[in-house]
């Protein structure tokens, strides 16, 4: 008895030790350089916590073989959820841009003129024979702080290719992808202020 029930643990230690993996954990962030500058809006942006379709809120890495199967990565996470990393990604490129006079995060900001909010409809890796592509959908919209109204809505739905099969580059595409969809909401928005 005794010798079955050490054999039997050595079996569950083995077992344990040989299937362990090591967690990864990725960021969405902005990595553009400050040059060369967006055009400065002379008014002060809070940029309030973005919202996230429901199959998106999880920081399980959703990936997809085909159109109608979702998939999660077992070893590979969000390092946080991915509304606020895309909020954090947002006002960090803002700011770092110098593209409005002050970039605040968070709810409402106390003197700010306009409020960026944001929903994120699609962030996914796509993993066909052809290739892997990175997918990011959203919608942005540029408020006047005081009245609410709308002042630009942005939309778009891109998909980006990788450069091989590797969850860690899925992350660098997508911040990418923001970051071009960014600069022209951000020309968009400026052309529309100068007509008022």
């Amino acid at each position: 008895m005794r010798k079955a029930a050490i054999v039997l643990m050595s079996l569950i230690l083995l077992g344990a030790c040989g299937s362990s993996h090591a967690r990864r954990y990725f960021q969405i962030r902005s990595v553009a350089p400050e040059a060369p500058a967006l055009p400065t809006i002379e008014r002060r942006l809070a940029v309030e916590p973005a919202a996230v379709d429901a199959l998106y809120d999880d920081i399980r890495i959703v990936y997809r073989v085909t159109p109608f199967e979702v998939r999660y990565y077992p070893y590979e996470f969000w390092a946080e959820k991915p509304g606020k990393q895309v909020t954090d990604a947002i006002a960090e490129f803002l700011g770092r841009k110098k593209a409005f006079a002050a970039v605040a995060r968070g709810p409402l900001r106390e003197g700010a003129d306009i409020v960026l909010r944001s929903r994120l409809h699609v962030l996914e890796e796509i993993d066909n024979q052809a290739g892997w592509q990175a997918r990011l959908a959203m919608e942005l919209e540029f408020a006047d702080a005081g009245t609410g109204r709308p002042l630009l809505t942005w939309s778009f739905d891109r998909k980006a290719p990788m450069a091989s099969k590797q969850v860690g580059l899925f992350p660098a595409a997508c911040s990418k992808i923001l970051e071009e969809e960014l600069v022209k909401a951000v020309a968009e928005l400026a052309r529309v202020l100068e007509k008022k």
